[in-house]
């Protein structure tokens, strides 16, 4: 609870790119033009990056949502913040994060699909890596999979529980060894 002006804030590590939903029950005795709740993301330099998200409490306390709020691809932290003129009160903040992250070691054409945020993603598909069926990701669960050839791997369909998330594309460039003498030899 804040009396009076002031602010009050806490972070947390950001999923670069991920998607956040936050709900608060929140209210004011006397909500002004500046009494508000909210989400800010930072980079590594504290500097805001991308837009603040901002909820207004009304007289009584109740529960407020904001969905959908991307994480810019810089942001290092997350930050919840209440701030006033006058009093706001708050209570059990939800912060959901819903991301996955594909990276590829393509030394070995392996392709990895990590759950990095706190929901269950579901419908994952895999286009150009043959023989992939479609496959959930747990909260922290990882896929793995052996895409060899070349041309871009595209994980599409990653649903969670309010939507989509974008598509993630990768190169997957098959390693083609020269000949051992490091040039062709022809015949005359």
């Amino acid at each position: 609870m804040i009396i009076g002006p002031g602010s009050a804030h806490s972070a947390l590590d950001v999923v670069p790119g991920g998607v956040y939903d936050l709900s608060v029950w929140a209210g004011s005795r006397a909500p002004g033009p500046a009494t508000a709740t909210g989400l800010r993301f930072h980079d590594r330099a504290g500097v805001q990056t991308g837009r603040t998200y901002a909820l207004r409490p009304v007289r009584e306390t109740k529960r407020q949502n904001s969905y959908g709020m991307v994480a810019p691809r810089d942001a290092a932290t997350v930050q919840f913040f209440a701030t006033t003129t006058t009093e706001i009160h708050w209570d059990c903040v939800f912060l959901r994060v819903s991301a996955y992250d594909v990276a590829l070691d393509a030394g070995q054409d392996t392709l990895k699909i990590t759950n990095t945020g706190s929901e269950p993603l579901t419908g994952l598909k895999l286009t150009g890596c043959a023989d992939s069926p479609p496959f959930d990701l747990n909260v922290k669960d990882q896929v793995v999979r052996t895409c060899a050839g070349t041309g871009p791997v595209t994980v599409s369909g990653a649903l969670y529980w309010n939507g989509a998330l974008p598509d993630r594309s990768v190169d997957v460039l098959r390693y083609q060894p020269q000949h051992p003498g490091g040039r062709q030899l022809q015949d005359r």
